[in-house]
């Protein structure tokens, strides 16, 4: 048997692997799914250890594979004795998108009896992916035009719907330009509030109410922006502290498990930026935020005042 086991934060980026693990394989297999929140652990032991209707192998993936740190001790040796059939030609793949207890006896033990793969967003570079993509499609595109369009997309969900919008669109000329990116790719909503955040701390008021004003189009509440605008000050405070403390982009990514692509700009945001107009902006926000909860501020007005402060 064929035992993995697969930790993401993003669907797409483990179904990748998944798809690679199929693609791997010589034999036609039976696709099983199982979902520990609603199979018994029990059901997916049977499933195991029972011969296919056509003797074929299985394919077997199991979502919501955290729960089995849950699972007594009895149930999990039996699992791991159906695993380790050595004349199985099964494949079973665990799928974990919560957070993993590595510390935890069954985790352990599951991890000694698998292939680990470990499919975080951080460790997908978008950029080379954009590329594969498009090339293997005979599409033609730059490096740097890849290298904007991962700039526009916060996971690989979102920039594989982006790549099937530009595909369509130039499926004429097949030419991928960043003039098409620009027209045709919405930047996600934390790249307009990094960059509402950089215009508030430069004073350039009027790119502030061009971004505001975008984001209200899009039906962003004031209230929730004001969320935003705090997660951001705070995390540019916290960068500007760490990179005092000496600790590197590659320990920033880690620490705030996000790119590397992202950790650069974030680092290069804290350094370009005066520390105490940081905290004095945060400060602002968060008793606003307050008077808001309160009912003392109209929070549409609020937010306004900020940007004119």
């Amino acid at each position: 048997m064929y035992n993995y086991m697969i930790s993401t934060d993003d669907t797409s980026a483990a179904n990748l692997k998944i798809e690679e693990i199929k693609k791997s394989l010589e034999s036609e297999y039976d696709d099983i799914g199982y979902d520990l929140e609603d199979d018994s652990l029990y059901s997916l032991i049977d499933e195991l250890v029972t011969v296919s209707l056509f003797d074929s192998p299985k394919f077997i993936t199991v979502k919501n594979a955290h729960l089995l740190s849950g699972a007594s001790e009895k149930a999990a040796l039996e699992l791991f004795s159906a695993m380790n059939d050595r004349d199985s030609q099964n494949v079973i793949i665990f799928l974990f998108t919560e957070e993993i207890d590595m510390k935890n006896a069954n985790i352990q033990k599951l991890k000694k009896y698998t292939t680990y793969f470990d499919m975080r967003v951080k460790n997908v570079s978008l950029e080379e992916y954009a590329l594969n993509s498009f090339l293997s499609d005979g599409y033609q595109i730059q490096d740097s035009t890849a290298h904007l369009l991962s700039n526009y997309v916060d996971s690989l969900s979102s920039l594989q719907r982006a790549i099937e919008i530009l595909k369509t669109y130039k499926i004429e000329d097949k030419i991928i330009l960043p003039s098409d990116i620009e027209k045709m790719v919405q930047k996600p909503l934390d790249e307009n509030v990094y960059n509402l955040v950089d215009s508030v701390l430069s004073h350039n008021q009027k790119k502030v109410f061009e971004i505001y004003h975008d984001l209200r189009i899009r039906n962003v509440p004031s209230s929730y922006l004001i969320s935003l605008l705090i997660n951001k000050f705070q995390e540019m405070y916290n960068v500007s502290i760490l990179i005092k403390a000496n600790m590197s982009k590659d320990e920033i990514a880690t620490l705030f498990k996000v790119s590397p692509g992202r950790a650069y700009y974030m680092v290069q945001n804290a350094k370009s930026s005066n520390l105490s107009k940081i905290k004095d902006n945060l400060d602002y926000l968060n008793q606003l935020d307050m008077n808001i909860k309160t009912g003392k501020v109209d929070a549409d007005l609020g937010l306004e005042l900020f940007f004119l402060k």
